[in-house]
């Protein structure tokens, strides 16, 4: 059958001219939806009375509660120990290792030691001056003192001298390391 309904033909089966739409109903029972035969409501005289004291009931079940937590903030603290143990957050990628690539510049490290013999010497000449100023009377005593002094001097720029040096063979023969391991 179709129903003219604003120009447009539309056709309507009888069970949604009979029902007044399309969706299906949630009740499953016969039409007068009734669920179960000779069903009631229960009253409140149907409903138990308490055999024990809320009190002890109470405690009981905290009881039972707090064990469970107790369990899962023990076994949540064993799992993040034996994770922190375990997983290597941010680890030397494996590549860097087996390469011996190094990060660290050549001229830096001879500048911090060429600073550091600086110190020294200024060090000595700081204690050249000091006594020689204490012992004004002695020419002869401020002349050897000088003389110690430079001597103190010279001796601590050859050991700074030396020690660059040996830094830089050091520094020379890893990179000559690292150039053979790449080809």
């Amino acid at each position: 059958m179709s129903l003219t309904v604003g120009g447009s033909h539309m056709l309507l089966c009888r069970t949604v001219i009979r029902r007044g739409s399309t969706k299906k109903t949630l009740h499953t029972s016969a039409s007068r939806r009734k669920a179960i035969e000779n069903w009631k409501r229960p009253s409140i005289e149907e409903l138990g009375v308490p055999k024990e004291s809320h009190a002890h009931v109470f405690s009981k079940n905290q009881r039972k509660y707090n064990l469970q937590l107790l369990t899962g903030v023990g076994i949540f603290g064993f799992t993040t120990v034996v994770a922190v143990n375990t997983i290597d957050a941010n680890a030397t990628p494996t590549f860097l290792k087996d390469t011996t690539f190094v990060t660290k510049t050549p001229e830096l490290v001879a500048v911090e030691e060429v600073a550091e013999a600086e110190t020294v010497t200024e060090a000595v000449e700081i204690e050249a001056t000091e006594t020689a100023a204490v012992d004004e009377s002695g020419e002869e005593t401020a002349a050897a003192e000088e003389a110690l002094a430079a001597e103190a001097v010279r001796i601590a720029a050859e050991e700074a001298e030396a020690a660059a040096a040996a830094e830089a063979a050091r520094i020379a023969a890893e990179e000559a390391t690292a150039a053979e391991a790449a080809r």
